[in-house]
């Protein structure tokens, strides 16, 4: 992350280290209303708080990104539900929340190899296509 560069390799904001699968397990207890496994992390009320969406002129909640409705290019695939919420990463990672369907999706990447340059992730609409994918093979089509 050149922002953590820049503050000598350290900030709170640098990036996602992580695996999948505890990315996967963050989200899902979002979906679950702050409860995982028996355990209680967050209240319902706060979850619902920084997943929904308030504004009329912005596609982001307070906490995470939504869905885009204006027709511009949406972060994430035509299928999600308007409930969904999530991230995109500088690095082209993504996670998506879909509480409508019960899904996470999680996308592990790096777009800045071999340089910063690297806009194809971008560009072929990458991660929305493979989101697309999944939410295909469950039966789930484009909402429109």
């Amino acid at each position: 992350d050149m922002g953590a560069a820049m503050l000598g390799g350290v900030s709170g904001h640098a990036g996602l280290f992580s695996s999948a699968n505890d990315v996967a397990v963050v989200y899902q207890m979002l979906l679950n209303g702050g409860l995982y496994k028996g355990k209680r992390y967050l209240k319902k009320s706060t979850v619902d708080l920084f997943t929904n969406k308030y504004s009329g002129i912005s596609r982001r909640g307070l906490g995470f990104d939504k869905p885009d409705l204006t027709g511009r290019s949406s972060p994430c695939c035509q299928q999600a539900s308007l409930k969904t919420f999530g991230h995109q990463g500088f690095t082209g990672t993504c996670v998506w929340a879909d509480p409508e369907h019960d899904l996470v999706f999680v996308f592990l990447s790096n777009r800045t190899y071999p340089s910063a340059e690297n806009k194809k992730i971008n560009s072929m609409n990458v991660r929305e296509k493979v989101q697309g994918y999944i939410y295909s093979s469950m039966g789930i089509v484009p909402r429109r």
